[in-house]
């Protein structure tokens, strides 16, 4: 399999812009998915928060994103671990 072509595309996340250099075969269309999905979670979260400081938006973004992260990672791990005890159970 060969290597992606580096390319780079624009997006803009909570009003700023920017230049994101990929270096994998993730489709574009993709990345933008993802640029406007935080681009909500950030407007969401100012809107609760009630704060215009952009950093502080984003900082909470990311714990929020962090903790949603955690939580099915978790969740994962225990199905994980389910499935492991029911194939010990049936070859046992």
């Amino acid at each position: 399999m060969s290597k992606a072509k580096p390319r780079t595309i624009e997006v803009e996340i909570y009003d700023q812009k920017y230049s994101i250099l990929l270096k994998t075969p993730l489709p574009e269309t993709e990345v933008r998915k993802l640029a406007d999905e935080v681009d909500s979670r950030m407007r969401d979260i100012a809107a609760q928060a009630k704060t215009p400081d952009s950093l502080k938006v984003a900082i909470l973004t990311a714990l929020h994103l962090a903790q949603e992260f955690r939580e099915l990672r978790q969740r994962c791990d225990e199905k994980t671990g389910e499935f492991a005890r029911a194939l010990d159970a049936v070859l046992k």
